[in-house]
């Protein structure tokens, strides 16, 4: 426990650091997907000349999966201090050692921002030990599969193999964002279209009592903004994150935009026995990487 609560503040402190001139630290504290999604907030907070503020965690709790072979990885969980406001709801901050000699890095920090029903109960024994999770055999989903599943909701599909839950995560954060952006390019004359580019990065899960999982996983998605006419401009607004990453903060327009971003999930996996309502998205965030026109 001392070591873990150390190790977080030391994150903490450093990650408070860096900005875009050091921005190979975060080679030293974090990892795919963490690093890049950092990496990606930093430049976009330099391109809108946001100031990006310090950042610390309040009372943390910890849970060490008791892992048989590398990576070992264990969990903080602890409501963020920043701007002097402290999160209604906490930060699941991910801790991964790759092998023996490694340092612990930060993979994962999703907010949960859905926890309507309570946060999920983890099972744990007295030291805070919590069960080996090897596979997601039993369970109403893989982590591998939530992707999809997500996405699919957010375009009108219903993926048949993975029941959702409705959450603030995904109905609002997830899908919401997308349909709004996507009406609004349509009644502008433009298509949004969205399509799953990679599953490179490495999920982790750990039991909660009811037999499901606790799983963190991450994709990139590509979004094309096209005309609907074939012929024509579609537009990135001004003063938007996309107009600054695309080196036109006063807005810009072009015959295509190719859009790049990552997508953090932190989700609830109930076991196939059962299901209830299904899997829930408890946390969700994206970050701009790339914008091409």
């Amino acid at each position: 426990m001392p070591l873990a609560t150390k190790l977080l503040e030391q994150y903490s402190s450093t990650s408070n650091a860096i900005t875009l001139k050091n921005v190979k630290t975060l080679s030293t504290i974090e990892e795919p997907p963490a690093s890049v999604a950092s990496k990606a907030a930093l430049t976009v907070a330099k391109a809108q000349k946001i100031q990006v503020t310090d950042r610390s965690f309040v009372t943390p709790r910890f849970v060490f999966p008791r892992v048989t072979s590398y990576p070992h990885y264990f969990l903080a969980i602890a409501p963020m201090l920043q701007s002097d406001r402290v999160t209604p709801e906490p930060v699941y901050t991910l801790f991964v050692q790759d092998q023996p000699s490694a340092k612990y890095k930060v993979a994962y920090y999703p907010l949960a921002t859905d926890t309507t029903t309570g946060p999920p109960t983890l099972e744990e024994d007295s030291a805070d030990g919590a069960p080996e999770v090897t596979s997601s055999d039993g369970l109403l989903a893989s982590p591998s599969e939530l992707a999809k599943a997500y996405n699919d909701f957010a375009q009108g599909h219903k993926d048949a193999d993975v029941p959702l839950a409705p959450s603030q995560a995904l109905t609002v954060d997830l899908a919401g964002t997308f349909n709004a952006n996507a009406q609004e390019l349509k009644s502008r004359g433009g298509v949004l279209n969205r399509v799953l580019l990679s599953h490179e990065y490495p999920s982790y899960m750990l039991r909660t009592r009811d037999g499901g999982v606790l799983a963190f996983s991450a994709v990139k998605v590509q979004d094309t903004m096209t005309s609907s006419s074939g012929y024509g401009t579609v537009a990135l607004d001004p003063g938007s994150p996309e107009a600054a990453m695309a080196g036109s903060p006063q807005g810009a327009h072009s015959s295509q935009y190719v859009i790049d971003r990552l997508e953090v999930y932190l989700s609830v996996i109930p076991p196939a026995s059962t299901p209830g309502p299904g899997v829930q998205l408890l946390g969700f965030s994206d970050y701009l990487l790339s914008v091409d026109g």
